[in-house]
């Protein structure tokens, strides 16, 4: 079976109130998949306040509850509404799945999470596979939190601040913002976090220190990490 993996940059969190903030703004064509300022997330995303106490090679085991909540990783979290994963036995798994309707899971779904440094990322590996039930809506999208340190203070271009796809450790990093707006990443240059939508656990990664436009290619996929 695949493993599940998001490659991050850094740290993390205890939930907060959930806030809204501006509607996101439409941006240029070819600036519709690139980061954005925290300030244009659509309304209805959860804020969160964070920590850089835990230790950066670490792992963890949660239970995902039908009511949702916020599960830290390390200095990561992810945060579920309630009523927001599918349910495994009958909602299947793979990219051509990840809009199509699904039964929530009425029951607790239990998570391992490994987090790894390699190749200049922090690896999360999460299993088992799970989709997460779509929605228009915002506030009802499951969310991934990462404090990136070398995004605080960050001005302009925060292309290089991306979390994008991978289906392994080391593996190609594909940013799969630029087919679906919704994916795109979000950047807090105050207290270095970045977050985003995410569809299911598989493959994703937080990157740094370079843009697409100097190492992806025209479909906005990066070579693997040296």
């Amino acid at each position: 079976m695949r493993r599940n993996y998001w490659v991050v940059v850094a740290s993390m969190v205890v939930m907060t109130v959930l806030t809204g903030c501006s509607d996101s703004v439409v941006a240029p064509a070819e600036m519709q998949h690139a980061p954005m300022s925290m300030m244009q997330a659509p309304a209805g995303h959860p804020s969160l306040s964070l920590s850089e106490v835990a230790a950066q090679n670490t792992s963890a085991d949660f239970t995902i509850s039908p009511w949702g909540g916020v599960y830290r990783v390390g200095r990561h979290a992810v945060v579920f509404p309630a009523h927001s994963v599918c349910d495994p036995a009958t909602s299947g798994y793979g990219a051509d799945l990840w809009d199509v309707s699904c039964a929530p899971s009425s029951r607790g779904i239990a998570v391992h999470a490994v987090v790894r440094n390699q190749g200049g990322r922090t690896w999360v590996d999460f299993s088992p596979e799970l989709r997460f039930v779509p929605s228009s809506n915002p506030s009802r999208w499951v969310w991934l939190f990462m404090n990136t340190p070398q995004a605080r203070g960050a001005r302009g271009d925060l292309s290089r601040f991306s979390i994008v796809y991978a289906e392994s450790i080391g593996g190609t990093l594909v940013n799969d913002a630029v087919d679906d707006a919704t994916l795109r990443t979000y950047v807090d240059p105050f207290s270095g976090t970045t977050f985003r939508r995410i569809k299911h656990f598989s493959g994703y990664t937080g990157t740094s220190g370079f843009t697409c436009d100097e190492a992806c290619d025209s479909t906005g996929t990066e070579p693997p990490a040296p």
